[in-house]
């Protein structure tokens, strides 16, 4: 009688250690503050390593040449969530909202220079065809965790001022 007992008893507990686990990655992804971060330039997918869309982030407040410098791996978030109204290296102060890169600037996995965002080879190429828009701001939806962790979540767009979109195809 004791034998059957043990057996499943055996075979819950990993089961249950598993679904905890699960349970407890979940509530940790859906934690933190959502805000929207303007994008420039992308890379388009790669069919071989999945569907997905390279960006790169166009901190505000970042002046164009300081953006390729390395400040390390911290940028201070200014603004009222989800409107972004500047982003800044802390030099030491204390910031209220921030994000971290876990590998460096430029880590392609969670870097603070560029980001990807995998999504259905359908969607990958509708945000690539406006991406490539000079008349449309791409802007990439992250979610920062308290810790500083930054998931991308979604690409949204927005018009361009008139100015800035006659800028961008007269670069082009």
């Amino acid at each position: 009688m004791r034998r059957p007992f043990a057996l499943a008893a055996a075979l819950a507990l990993p089961l249950a250690g598993l679904g905890l686990s699960w349970a407890a990655a979940e509530y940790t992804s859906r934690q933190g503050t959502v805000w929207h971060v303007p994008i420039t330039g992308y890379d388009p997918r790669d069919i071989l390593r999945g569907h997905y869309v390279i960006y790169t982030y166009d901190w505000p407040g970042l002046e164009t040449a300081a953006r390729d410098r390395q400040f390390g791996d911290t940028l201070c978030l200014e603004g009222n969530a989800p409107h972004l109204t500047r982003a800044f290296p802390p030099q030491g102060r204390p910031c209220a909202a921030f994000v971290t890169a876990r590998g460096g600037w430029n880590d392609p996995e969670g870097g603070l220079a560029s980001g990807r965002l995998y999504v259905a080879q359908e969607r990958a190429t509708e945000l690539e065809r406006r991406l490539a828009d000079p008349a449309l701001q791409g802007m990439v939806r992250i979610r920062v965790r308290e810790d500083g962790h930054l998931t991308p979540l979604d690409i949204t767009f927005r018009e361009r001022d008139g100015e800035a979109a006659q800028t961008t195809r007269n670069e082009r």
